[in-house]
């Protein structure tokens, strides 16, 4: 069989396997593909995932020694590794974490299917009617969990517990949000709506009451102590947490190295704020610019609508200058969404068939939470020209196979969207010096992710511990930083992809700027960069260089 053959072949395979075993994945995208399913999280459908990753990788680096490097074998290779080792600890602790959880995740996408035909509206109840099983599954791991010492620490159970009171205490039904299929009429449309709502009443409304016991029961009284939340108090941790820092940087840097660099980016932007905020701030001191941008309310948003439209504002800006930087842009639009629950900010990617367009997601159940020089920076990064740009211009790409489409490279996914918050000031697009601020906000953010992640789980640090570095060193509420540190606990390591995949590609990007000169090309190397789809790192470094050997 000829070699592009059989990459495709392995390629078919692997995404194949990963778009049915990856049910989060699928939840969070809206996908209508093998809708009936859930996440599975009994341990011996978890061993059998990690088993056949563990082949799909050993499949690809034999195919690598024939045909020698290939970014679809870079890819497979890297990602069915870094998913074995995430699935580790993913299900008892990911999966249970009040940010990032099974629970949170289900009230954010569960009811935003984009749902159009008969079909479709059947399927969806048949995957309503399944979720019982899936929560009674979800509750037989937690009490494994508790059993084997892994349950979450304290805030993040307890916080789990009222997420779930908050859901049985809700009328309507949180989930019951979902809008019928499309193609129904009117009068089926109620009838579809009426079944729903009877399997969310007799089926998983017991289902969610049993969970809330074990949580209360079970969970709670095992609780991790606040004081030694991280992976370095856990059997094996410590060893595990460097694969883990692998895994999401696709570096072999060590942890310690990790916690330097933060170290680093803190003191460059301590500059920054020095020079950006203090003349309008009228202070140099960064303890009190940051207490400024914190708690002045002046500064902060006290109404959904206002978000909302600004949030569209800067989408549209955007959107009119993207065609400046970058030759390909996308036929999708991005919409700003107001959610009240979940994350602070996330993107959803449009559907492929233009039934749903990209999603641009902010929680607005606090409009305070914002402040007004945050929104521009996280609208780039989510929108344009972040992950949307990034994601849609993948989707619309048919030249790519499609596992380049998935979200399976956290430094490339992650690192990119921080890089565009940058291209974004080079754009001139933030709107005043008070909103490139929110540039710095964020960088703050993500360069104390490199700090207080490694220093959870590989240096020992306590809960407050990294609550008070990062409230030392980020202008962000204590709210956002206990939301922020929380979901870190749950997800080692997935943190620190953004601002070390940001690092290295501006490496690259400097790397070809010194070969280039000025035969360097701005949309070219972007159009680079965003035309081979979710790579590794390293096979970017190659690709770009490549390129940059090819320009006369």
């Amino acid at each position: 069989m000829p070699a592009d053959s059989t990459i495709t072949a392995l390629a078919d395979e692997f995404h194949a396997f990963h778009k049915r075993s990856d049910q989060m994945g699928a939840l969070w995208k809206g996908s209508l593909d093998d809708l009936e399913l859930w996440e599975e999280f009994m341990p011996d459908a978890v061993d059998r995932r990690r088993r056949e990753l563990r082949r799909f990788a050993a499949a690809a680096d034999e195919l690598s020694t024939t045909v020698g490097p290939h970014p679809t074998l870079d890819l497979i290779a890297f990602a069915a590794r870094s998913t074995d080792e995430q699935l580790e600890w993913y299900h008892d602790l990911q999966q249970f974490n009040s940010n990032m959880g099974f629970h949170p995740m289900l009230l954010t996408f569960g009811p935003r299917y984009p749902l159009v035909t008969p079909e479709h509206g059947e399927r969806y109840l048949a995957r309503m009617a399944n979720l019982p099983q899936t929560l009674r599954d979800f509750a037989a791991r937690i009490r494994a969990a508790v059993d084997r010492g892994r349950v979450a620490n304290r805030a993040i159970v307890e916080q789990t517990l009222a997420g779930l009171d908050r859901h049985l205490a809700a009328s309507p039904d949180p989930l019951l949000a979902q809008i019928p299929p499309k193609e129904l009429s009117e009068t089926d449309s109620a009838r579809w709506r009426a079944r729903l709502e009877g399997i969310l009443r007799d089926d998983v409304r017991p289902a969610l009451i049993e969970l809330r016991g074990l949580v209360n029961d079970r969970a709670v009284p095992a609780a991790r102590t606040d004081e030694q939340p991280g992976l370095a108090y856990l059997d094996g941790g410590a060893e595990s947490y460097e694969r883990l820092v692998w895994a999401n940087i696709t570096r072999e840097i060590p942890a310690r190295r990790v916690h330097e660099l933060g170290l680093e980016q803190i003191a460059r932007l301590e500059e920054e704020y020095r020079l950006i905020a203090g003349p309008i701030l009228d202070t140099t001191d960064t303890a009190e610019i940051y207490d400024r941008l914190r708690s002045d309310p002046a500064l902060h948003y006290s109404d959904a609508e206002t978000l909302v439209s600004d949030a569209t504002a800067a989408l549209a800006k955007a959107a009119a200058a993207m065609g400046d930087w970058f030759g390909v842009v996308p036929k999708a639009p991005c919409i700003a969404t107001s959610i009240d629950q979940g994350p602070l900010a996330f993107y959803s990617q449009p559907a492929p068939d233009g039934s749903k367009p990209g999603s641009f997601f902010f929680n607005t159940a606090d409009p305070s939470m914002w402040g007004t020089f945050q929104l521009e920076a996280t609208t780039y990064h989510e929108g344009i020209p972040g992950h949307h740009l990034q994601v849609a211009l993948t989707l619309e790409n048919e030249d790519l196979h499609p596992i380049h489409r998935e979200p399976l490279v956290v430094a490339y996914l992650e690192g990119w969207a921080l890089y565009t918050e940058r291209v974004a000031d080079e754009m001139g697009l933030y709107s005043s010096e008070l909103d490139r601020v929110g540039m710095l906000a964020a960088d703050s953010m993500r360069a104390c992710r490199l700090v207080v992640d490694t220093g959870i789980h590989a240096l020992g640090w306590s809960r407050d511990q990294a609550i008070s570095y990062m409230l030392e060193h980020s202008p962000m509420t204590r709210l956002q930083v206990e939301g922020e540190i929380d979901r870190y606990i749950g997800v080692p390591g997935q943190a620190l992809g953004y601002m070390i995949g940001r690092l290295e590609i501006e490496k690259i990007r400097a790397d070809a700027e010194e070969r280039l000169a000025d035969r360097f090309d701005i949309k070219a190397f972007h159009d680079v960069v965003l035309g081979h789809g979710d790579i590794p790192l390293d096979t970017l470094d190659r690709i770009v260089g490549d390129w940059a050997s090819t320009q006369t």
